[in-house]
């Protein structure tokens, strides 16, 4: 009997998170939805994975408050039978602050949301019992980190912080055979641009426009299948890290 596929996405409710969950769901796997604040996105993805003949539950968390991030396992586990095979920390937080003018209060916030939580995610995940089989958690990082602006200081401090995590996970979490993996995305939405813009800086890529969600869902779907890879990060950015810019305005 095959064991049954159980993945939780974090942020679940809108964007790369929404995609990646739908993606998993057209896989086989019984999906966690977790959202705080898109409710809307989140039960629209629900009642379609269930009409679809798929299992989900919606679960809803802030994840500000780090410390009871991991409680989401736990719940997932429990309402679709755990244990959960698959964590996807897809939810990000992303406002702008810099050296000069961070406050603890954005600080906080900015490295609870994008390296805090999913620790805690990845601590409950791996100490599940019984535990699962050929375990795999993917963190969600951005190409930005590798020409980051300091416009976005906290924000990228807690990527950072995460692509660090990722890596001593991988090895700590080896021996139970769970692997530990991120995925940094190049232009895949509009952010706080117009169309226009974000159209002309997918222009600018060596592989030019095109770049979207699906891409994103390839490579998770890769990373499930890909058995002898861990501690990595899959970039997704059309060679976006090759040209040497971040998100700041290109001339």
């Amino acid at each position: 009997m095959t064991a049954k596929k159980i993945a939780l996405v974090t942020g679940a409710g809108k964007r790369l998170g929404k995609a990646i969950a739908q993606g998993l769901a057209n896989k086989g796997y019984a999906l966690a939805l977790h959202y705080n604040s898109s409710a809307g996105g989140a039960q629209d993805l629900y009642e379609d994975i269930r009409s679809r003949g798929g299992e989900a539950v919606l679960l809803q968390k802030d994840l500000r408050v780090p410390e009871i991030a991991g409680e989401l396992i736990v719940e997932a586990a429990g309402v679709l039978g755990g244990p959960v095979n698959l964590l996807v920390n897809s939810a990000s937080a992303f406002n702008t602050d810099s050296l000069s003018n961070l406050t603890m209060d954005s600080w906080q916030f900015l490295m609870n949301v994008n390296a805090a939580a999913p620790v805690f995610l990845m601590q409950a995940f791996a100490n599940q019992d019984p535990a699962p089989e050929a375990g795999l958690i993917i963190n969600m990082l951005d190409t930005q980190m590798l020409s980051a602006s300091p416009e976005r200081f906290s924000y990228f401090c807690g990527k950072f912080a995460l692509e660090g995590a990722t890596r001593l996970a991988a090895f700590e979490l080896g021996p139970k055979r769970i692997r530990v993996n991120a995925i940094a995305p190049g232009l895949i939405l509009p952010s706080d641009q117009t169309q226009e813009n974000f159209d002309s800086r997918q222009n600018l890529t060596p592989l030019g426009p095109g770049l979207g969600p699906k891409d994103i869902v390839a490579a998770v779907h890769y990373l499930v299948e890909a058995e002898q890879v861990t501690g990595h990060t899959v970039v997704v950015d059309a060679g976006q890290r090759l040209m040497g810019f971040g998100n700041s305005p290109i001339g």
